[in-house]
C-alpha cells in the first residue's frame, strides 16, 4: 500500500504527463523477465515450433502474524521466429492481461481489508512505464517531467491517498494544481503521450502464434 512517506523516500513521484508514478513498479523487473524469454525463445523438448513463456506478478506482506506472498501467473506457447515488433506487441498484451488480474486480486474482499492498492491510480501506468523502459529503452523519466517533492506533497494533501482513486485503463489520471484551479480542481483521465503508445497490443490469436496454456491463476506462499 502506497503512503505519503513514499514521497519522501523517492518511490512515489508526481509527474506532469502521467500523474502519480510508483518508481518501484516502473523499474520493470517483471517485464525484464518476460522480455528475456521472448527474446531467447527457451528450448523445450516437448515443443517443436513453439516455446513457453511464463509471467507473474506478486506481492507480499504480513497478515495475522503470517508472512504471505501471493500473486498471479500465466503461461503461453509462442511461435518461434516472430519479428521483434510482434514480440513487443505480444509482451504488452501479456503484461496488461496479468496486471489486470493482479490488481483484481488485490481488490478482492480478503486483501482490500488491509490494502487500498487494487487498481490504485498509479499502478497500471507505472507498470506500462517499466515495460517500455525494458522493451523500447529511452529516458522516459525525463519525458514524463517529474515534479518536486513539495509539489507532490501538496497534491497528496489536497486530494488524499492515491489508493482512493481507481484506474483500470492504460490512461493517466491527472490532479490539477489546487492553487491554480481553486474552484475547479478535480482529477481527470487523459490519454497517454505518444511515446507510450507506439507498441500496439497483440490481436492475431486466431493465427495460433500465441496459445494460452495456463490461464491467469493465483499463486500463494506462506512463511
Amino acid at each position: 500500500m502506497t503512503t505519503r512517506a513514499d514521497i519522501e523516500k523517492g518511490r512515489l513521484i508526481y509527474t506532469e504527463h502521467l500523474g502519480w508514478i510508483d518508481k518501484g513498479h516502473a523499474q520493470g523487473g517483471d517485464a525484464r523477465a518476460l522480455w528475456a524469454q521472448l527474446l531467447s525463445e527457451p528450448a523445450n523438448p516437448l515443443l517443436k515450433d513453439y516455446f513457453l513463456v511464463n509471467y507473474s506478478q506478486t506481492m507480499g506482506g504480513k497478515y495475522v502474524g503470517v508472512n504471505v506472498r501471493t500473486g498471479i501467473r500465466a503461461q503461453w506457447k509462442v511461435k518461434k521466429g516472430l519479428s521483434i515488433e510482434t514480440k513487443r506487441s505480444i509482451a504488452l498484451s501479456m503484461m496488461f492481461y496479468v496486471s489486470l488480474k493482479f490488481e483484481g486480486l488485490q481488490s478482492n474482499a480478503l486483501f482490500s481489508r488491509v490494502t487500498d492498492s487494487g487498481f490504485s491510480c498509479e499502478d497500471l501506468v507505472s507498470n506500462l512505464l517499466g515495460f517500455y523502459s525494458v522493451v523500447l529503452p529511452r529516458n522516459y523519466m525525463a519525458l514524463i517531467r517529474p515534479k518536486p517533492k513539495e509539489y507532490a506533497r501538496k497534491i497528496w494533501d489536497y486530494y488524499g491517498p492515491v489508493g482512493r482513486y481507481k484506474n483500470n485503463e492504460l490512461k493517466a489520471i491527472i490532479f490539477p494544481d489546487p492553487e491554480r484551479f481553486p474552484n475547479n480542481a478535480y482529477p481527470y483521465k487523459k490519454g497517454l503521450p505518444s511515446y507510450l503508445c507506439s507498441i500496439k497490443p497483440f490481436s492475431s490469436y486466431e493465427n495460433d502464434l500465441v496459445i494460452n496454456t495456463i490461464d491467469a491463476s493465483m499463486i500463494l506462499g506462506l512463511k
